[in-house]
């Protein structure tokens, strides 16, 4: 009988051992598929400026329901700034464009912020072009500071426009009068920027290096990115 009992618990045992086995298959696949689904891109969006209406003070839109907002420090009090534009600039009809103060060596910095109910969302293959960086001898001079780090950047044309977008060689214009794009039709004076890794919010800052006149201006055109999240 003792020889028994013990068998049969030994018998029992086991199956315990199976049937515990049995149970925590499921939990090893379900585990397992998690990363796959994690890994799936959200779609690509663009924020096409025009969409917006010509002449629209731009402060903020939803675009692949994250929410695109644009803040402004320094001399931001140029007419028609941070406005839409349908007129071509640096051969792009669609257009938010930013206007220098009359002030010497005036600044300001954009700073696009992305954000989902309030709280801030990551965003990767954040890509546009700065439009129309040009030179009108001495009564303009623009400049672009990208203050962001990570970012790529393909100039146009050198002959036209120099730097690397950094506060020690911001893209600029490559002489003393490079102003030829009157019809606005011209990509000479164009950057394209982008950024491979997420952020959350991204800056630059267009200077003028002389004390502006005319009215000057830079672009950007359509903001294409990519939500980490959908």
């Amino acid at each position: 009988m003792e020889l028994g009992t013990e068998a049969q618990g030994l018998r029992a045992s086991r199956r315990n051992v199976v049937r515990g086995a049995a149970w925590s298959v499921p939990v090893v696949a379900v585990a397992t598929a998690a990363p796959a689904f994690a890994a799936s891109p959200c779609p690509a969006v663009t924020l096409v400026w025009s969409s917006l209406g010509n002449g629209t003070t731009f402060t903020s839109t939803t675009v692949g329901g994250v929410v695109v907002t644009l803040s402004l420090t320094g001399q931001t009090t140029a007419p028609n700034n941070r406005t839409v534009s349908t007129t071509q600039t640096g051969g792009q009809s669609s257009n938010l464009r930013f206007y220098s103060t009359a002030d010497a060596n005036s600044s300001q910095t954009a700073t696009f912020s992305f954000t989902r109910n309030g709280q801030p969302v990551t965003v990767t293959n954040l890509s546009f072009s700065f439009l129309d960086i040009d030179s009108g001898g001495n009564s303009w001079n623009d400049t672009v500071r990208v203050n962001t780090a990570g970012f790529g950047y393909v100039i146009t044309n050198q002959t036209f426009v120099t730097g690397v977008g950094s506060s020690a060689s911001p893209f600029r214009a490559n002489g003393t009068n490079t102003s030829s794009n009157t019809a606005g039709t011209s990509t000479n004076g164009n950057v394209q920027v982008s950024w491979a890794t997420a952020l959350s919010s991204m800056s630059f800052t267009y200077a003028q290096a002389v004390a502006a006149s005319g009215s000057p201006f830079i672009g950007i055109s359509n903001m294409s990115f990519q939500p980490v999240i959908c």
